[in-house]
């Protein structure tokens, strides 16, 4: 507050009057400058002392209205005489103008100023509302310029519409018409509703969400469908509140919607991949929980489990246990053939682990809780990222014990096969036998065979230990098997069937031993399992065996038996076919002597027989009953005929006991194989005749040789009677020819012929390819002719096609056998049969026998 002072004169005492107001005085006189209001702004009225004159007093107040700081500064003139008329209309057209008389009285003072006070307050309060309201329409406008602006920009609508279907908008951002191709004006119009483009599917569910969202007085979210003005259909995602009024009832909705489609779509493609792709998961895992294969997969660098499919806990004979780094891989129980146990980094995860490199297939030993030791066969490999970079490790493993099991089971049955083919003579191989049983079906193994009596005796023992087999010998002396007893061998013979006691303990022992001494040798024997099979062969038990061990990691198990079983089964055979051997030979030999002494016998009375019809044939040629009566002539010569035949027979049966026993000598002498065939066709001659066949023989000039005449005779005589038996009545051909070194005799017929499946086997001893009802002979010729032929050093041969005739081709060496021992030898040793059967005869043709 300023007072001016006009001076000179005594002052004014109104600090006195205004000091209970409690606002600053501050005087000035009228030469002064203008007052100014300073840090604290313009004055909030001036006081002018016009009492000495009220012109002067008014130019003063003209002065400070010019001033703009004082523009609109409330004046108040005090005088002591009254002012004219004109003049105070001068001083109120300034404004803000008021006028004091002397005397003053400090209350009116103070009324008058108090009152100009509160018109500078209350000008004050508008001026800074004006200003805060001018400040706020500054603001209002650029928030509403920026929300445009935002509006304008964001991918989405903002709205307001009502809270009922089908949601009419009363306020719909720019953003609408990218959304759906309408305008705001389309909404605010009413020429659409947002509810309208709706599909009714959609509009049920998301009118409920609203619902709710509204009773809990919370936002709601929305996701639903749209078709746009093409058509289109499109997915919205919207969020909104609801406005409510004064009696907290939602009236209107206000949020924001945008378009969503595209990740709709990328959501539902990821949710058709996730989809796919569990189910390729599922797949693979049914696959992999279908696989014979135990498999495990575990996480790269870590090793910690990322799935096991149960054939991996069955294989293993436990879960699979936890691990979170390499180490903990040895808390499995793979082990080392010496039984160390695996350490972490040396299983084949962890190797693939550490290296990055597949492990190939091995084998690899797993010592199971359960005790068993079981062997896997394991493959490890890397899997690995498109980047390369290891993700995780598999293994697949299979439980092959069984296998592995049963292929050494295999190989010892054929090892033990081979045994027992390799020699008739069956005790010394199954000695052989019992000895290679061990390690395989125990430590220990003995044979028991059954006498003719009904007894057993022990015939081999053998043990892995000397010690324990000695043992052994030791209880067989002083304990002899007993059948009545009702366990072990005496308990499989008895019965026929196997005994095994898998798990044998001192109590056991206790129950087999006669007496003390007897359990303390089985006790040193230290017996922890025992099996015995019979040996059965037609109904017959001819024996047992018997396998124990000696350890306590080994007991006989099913395996054990169905093997020991199936070598029983084996030894039985051979055993049986070695008896079965030996009553063969034996009845041979007796057939043999049977035949030998039957045709000594049958040719004693042939030779007088012979002498006989010789003399009969003179007489009735002296007499003439020969030359008159035919049917005398021909009972004669058939008798003649028939006794030749019937001395070639015993001859054959002779030969062939000859040749068995290695008896049949050779007469060397030089023997023209052309004269031979000339003299033998001359005696067949008639009989050919008869056939209706016709004998064509040619010869080389030379054809001499060192061989035994008769035998050769007997040769030839073999190959003709054959060629007329079996050529149908057609041409014989016969050939004797000269190779140099050799000589070849070829006997050719034009008959039955013989299949290739034949030709081999015509050479055996009493085999014929065709029925001996209707050709006859004992299936002895071509069998005795090959072996006469081997003795000379030749060889002989069939070419033959049925029907077609057969050719027989013998070719002889002209210096016979190599040296005269040879020939001694060979005749002095049985002669070699062989295998295969056919046409023979006992001096008879070239047919099939």
């Amino acid at each position: 507050m300023f007072i001016v002072e006009a001076p000179p004169g005594a002052g004014l005492d109104l600090e006195a009057m205004l000091a209970p107001l409690g606002h600053a005085i501050q005087r000035v006189s009228a030469g002064d400058a203008v007052p100014r209001g300073g840090s604290a702004g313009s004055p909030a009225c001036v006081l002018i002392d016009a009492r000495s004159d009220w012109t002067t007093g008014f130019e003063t107040a003209f002065h400070l209205r010019a001033t703009p700081e004082l523009e609109r500064t409330p004046l108040l003139l005090v005088g002591k005489t009254p002012c004219e008329e004109a003049a105070l209309l001068r001083g109120y057209a300034l404004g803000r103008v008021d006028f004091l008389m002397e005397p003053l009285h400090p209350e009116v003072v103070r009324a008058k100023i108090r009152t100009f006070l509160e018109l500078r307050r209350k000008e004050d309060s508008g001026h800074e509302a004006q200003a805060r309201a001018g400040h706020a329409e500054a603001q209002a406008r650029e928030s509403e310029r920026m929300l445009h602006t935002l509006l304008g920009n964001i991918p989405g609508m903002v709205y307001r519409c009502h809270r009922e279907p089908p949601w009419p908008l009363v306020y719909a951002s720019e953003g609408c018409r990218a959304l759906c191709g309408y305008g705001p004006e389309d909404f605010t119009r009413g020429d659409i509703r947002w509810g309208d483009l709706v599909p009714p599917e959609d509009s049920a569910r998301i009118t409920k969400e609203v619902q709710d969202a509204l009773a809990a007085r919370v936002p709601f979210t929305l996701t639903y469908r749209i078709h746009t003005r093409s058509g289109e259909e499109r997915w919205m995602w919207e969020r909104g509140v609801g406005l409510y009024g004064p009696e907290g009832k939602a009236e209107m909705l206000e949020g924001f919607i945008t378009d969503v489609t595209a990740f709709r779509h990328a959501q539902e493609e990821r949710e058709r991949l996730l989809a796919r792709q569990q189910s390729e998961r599922d797949r693979l895992e049914s696959i992999l929980q279908q696989l014979p294969v135990a498999v495990h997969i575990a996480e790269a660098p870590s090793g910690r489990t990322l799935y096991a499919n149960e054939e991996a806990e069955r294989v293993l004979g436990h879960a699979m246990l936890e691990t979170t780094c390499i180490n903990d891989f040895a808390r499995y129980r793979a082990v080392h053939p010496d039984g160390r146990r695996y350490k972490g980094e040396e299983y084949p995860i962890a190797r693939v682990l550490l290296t990055g490199n597949p492990w190939s297939e091995r084998d690899v030993l797993y010592s199971r809780p359960d005790g068993a030791l079981r062997i896997f066969h394991l493959k490890a490999g890397p899997i690995r990222d498109r980047q390369g970079q290891l993700q995780a490790v598999v293994a697949g493993f299979v439980d092959i014990t069984e296998l592995k099991r049963s292929k050494e089971d295999q190989t010892f049955l054929a090892r033990v096969s081979n045994t027992l083919a390799s020699s008739l003579e069956a005790e010394a191989t199954l000695s052989q036998v019992v000895r290679q049983c061990i390690p395989h079906l125990g430590d220990g193994c003995f044979l028991d065979l059954v006498d003719p009596e009904g007894g057993l005796h022990r015939l081999a023992v053998a043990h892995t230990d000397p010690a324990r087999e000695l043992l052994v010998r030791e209880l067989s002396r002083r304990y002899p098997l007993q059948l009545e007893a009702p366990h072990g061998p005496a308990a499989a013979v008895r019965t026929g069937e196997t005994w095994c006691e898998p798990f044998v303990d001192d109590a056991v022992l206790s129950r087999i031993a006669l007496d003390a001494p007897h359990l303390e040798l089985l006790r040193a024997l230290g017996i922890t399992s025992m099996l015995s099979v019979p040996l059965r062969a037609r109904d017959q038990v001819l024996g047992v065996l018997t396998f124990i061990h000696g350890r306590p990691d080994r007991h006989h198990d099913a395996q054990d038996r169905r093997v020991a079983e199936d070598l029983a089964r084996r030894a039985s055979l051979a055993l049986d076919n070695a008896r079965l051997y030996d009553e063969a030979q034996a009845a041979v030999r007796v057939r043999d002597e049977f035949l030998s002494v039957a045709s000594h016998e049958l040719r004693t009375p042939l030779t007088p027989l012979q002498l006989t019809l010789a003399t009969l044939a003179r007489e009735l040629w002296r007499d003439g009953i020969a030359s008159q009566d035919a049917r005398a002539r021909h009972h004669l010569d058939m008798a003649r005929a028939q006794v030749r035949k019937l001395t070639a027979l015993v001859g054959a049966l002779l030969d062939v006991g000859r040749l068995n026993h290695g008896r049949l000598a050779l007469e060397l002498a030089e023997t023209d194989l052309g004269e031979v065939l000339r003299e033998v066709a001359n005696w067949f001659a008639l009989e050919a005749a008869k056939a209706g066949s016709n004998l064509k023989l040619e010869y080389s000039e030379d054809t001499h040789g060192r061989w035994d005449p008769l035998r050769l005779e007997q040769v030839v005589t073999n190959l003709l009677s054959n060629a007329i038996r079996y050529g149908a009545g057609r041409d014989i051909h016969a050939r004797a020819e000269d190779l140099g070194d050799q000589v070849r005799l070829t006997v050719r017929d034009e008959g039955i012929g013989i299949s290739p499946k034949d030709q081999e086997r015509i050479f055996g001893r009493f085999e014929r390819a065709v029925s001996g009802r209707h050709y006859g002979g004992l299936g002895l010729g071509l069998y005795i002719t090959r072996n006469l032929v081997e003795a000379m050093g030749g060889r002989i041969q069939v070419e033959s096609q049925p029907k077609e005739g057969s050719t027989f081709i013998v070719t002889l060496p002209r210096a016979g056998p190599r040296t005269e021992s040879e020939a001694a030898e060979t005749t002095s040793r049985p002669v070699k049969v062989h295998g295969a059967v056919g046409a023979h005869t006992d001096g008879a043709g070239s047919g099939p026998g």
